[in-house]
């Protein structure tokens, strides 16, 4: 599941197994007897919702990312910044460059 939104549904007797969602929410939901096996399904994703005789097994694991309208200007930010800070570098190795000169530059390493 991409982006689901489950609102006001019954889930009895099912079986979720290596699931991966990053926008998927249960709202107001009643989940009977379902086992949850590798899932990212985290508590956070049911909101209202009745658990009743439920079971998570082995969460996913390695990188949980939620995608969020804010963390994509931030993850921006944060690359453009970097980037931006390498300006200065290279701006001063190019000038010494052409006042040192390339071999000197990188080393000059007689035979």
């Amino acid at each position: 599941f991409k982006e689901v939104r489950f609102e006001d549904s019954l889930f009895e007797d099912c079986y979720f197994e290596d699931v991966t969602s990053s926008e998927t929410f249960f709202e107001n939901c009643t989940i009977i007897s379902t086992v949850f096996y590798n899932t990212d399904l985290y508590e956070h994703k049911f909101i209202n919702c009745r658990l009743i005789n439920s079971t998570f097994m082995k969460e996913k694991e390695g990188c949980h990312l939620d995608f969020e309208e804010d963390n994509d200007f931030l993850i921006y930010l944060v690359s453009f910044l970097g980037s931006l800070s390498v300006l200065p570098g290279n701006i001063i190795s190019a000038l010494l460059m052409d006042k040192i000169g390339r071999i000197k530059m990188i080393g000059e390493w007689g035979c």
